[in-house]
């Protein structure tokens, strides 16, 4: 099981930083400003995949703790990390010459979301019922 869950970590970090660039594209072509000297597509990329593997090993322990119940507490606690680790965003400093700094948190806030919709989106695919 470890094996799929890592492979639906990686491939669910490759969807989740997909949309979040094509986000950016969007993002930066509806309001015209332009963050990607600070939210970095590499960076971007990097921190879904990271974020989709530490998921699946946390999947891994909580399902050999709580059997049965794993894929409502893992949701739980994916959607709580989710809306915390965006809180951060509110509080950045950005550089001094960054044009519109008051849109930034409208671009990097809904990304924080693309990980966990990602996964829930693939996890029918990896892991059967009852696992």
């Amino acid at each position: 099981m470890l094996k799929r869950l890592i492979l639906l970590g990686v491939v669910s970090g490759v969807l989740a930083g997909i949309v979040a660039l094509i986000y950016q594209k969007v993002y930066s072509s509806s309001v015209g400003a332009d963050f990607s000297n600070i939210a970095k597509p590499v960076g971007i990329m990097i921190s879904n995949v990271i974020g989709c593997l530490v998921a699946a090993f946390g999947y891994w322990i909580l399902n050999k703790w709580l059997k049965g119940k794993t894929e409502i507490v893992f949701n739980f606690i994916f959607m709580i990390l989710s809306f915390a680790s965006m809180l951060p965003a509110f509080a950045a400093k950005l550089p001094l010459d960054v044009n519109s700094p008051e849109l930034f948190p409208g671009l990097v806030i809904p990304m924080h979301f693309f990980p966990a919709l990602a996964w829930f989106t693939l996890e029918p695919l990896f892991i059967k019922d009852g696992e």
